[in-house]
């Protein structure tokens, strides 16, 4: 223990001057903390960056998933047999609301960068099928919508796809 004293007092050096292994001046140590918080601070920096901004990409992935779903689940819940027309009419109808309610869930600065045409589709639901399905496909470009940050690769556009059968009795 007094030895220990005796080498913070001398400044890492023993009680005969010579310098102890492991023990460091303080007079070349006092920087030390300022340039390992210069190498750290942005490193972490960047690493928090990257965690929001990733988050901001996957939030917006799951916000057109799920408009994609509720247009879907719209042309479900469209009444069938409209006002005596026939099942082409119905059809049209049923994918003109799943495209408005896709739309309609979104928020207005999302809405507004997505172009509504061919929003929902009637297609095919199996090669070879007579069955009809709904397909409600969102593409979002990013360019507009999130900040560039440089080194960090982001795809050009987003999308969410649901797709539905109707019932044979459209």
């Amino acid at each position: 223990m007094w030895q220990h004293r005796v080498n913070r007092v001398n400044g890492g050096h023993g009680v005969d001057g010579a310098v102890r292994p492991g023990c460091v001046p303080r007079r070349q140590a006092a920087g030390s903390a300022a340039v390992e918080f210069a190498i750290v601070v942005p490193l972490l920096l960047a690493i928090v960056i990257g965690i929001v901004y990733y988050g901001m990409v996957l939030a917006l992935q799951q916000v057109l998933t799920l408009a994609a779903e509720e247009g879907a689940r719209a042309a479900l819940r469209y009444p069938s047999g409209v006002s005596g027309t026939g099942a082409a009419a119905t059809q049209a109808a049923r994918v003109s609301a799943a495209s408005a309610m896709a739309l309609g869930t979104l928020p207005t600065s999302i809405s507004s960068a997505i172009t509504p045409t061919n929003v929902a589709q009637a297609v095919p639901c199996a090669s070879g099928s007579a069955d009809l399905c709904v397909q409600v496909t969102l593409r979002l470009p990013t360019a507009n919508i999130l900040p560039a940050v440089p080194m960090v690769p982001v795809p050009a556009t987003l999308s969410g796809t649901a797709m539905v059968q109707l019932s044979p009795d459209i």
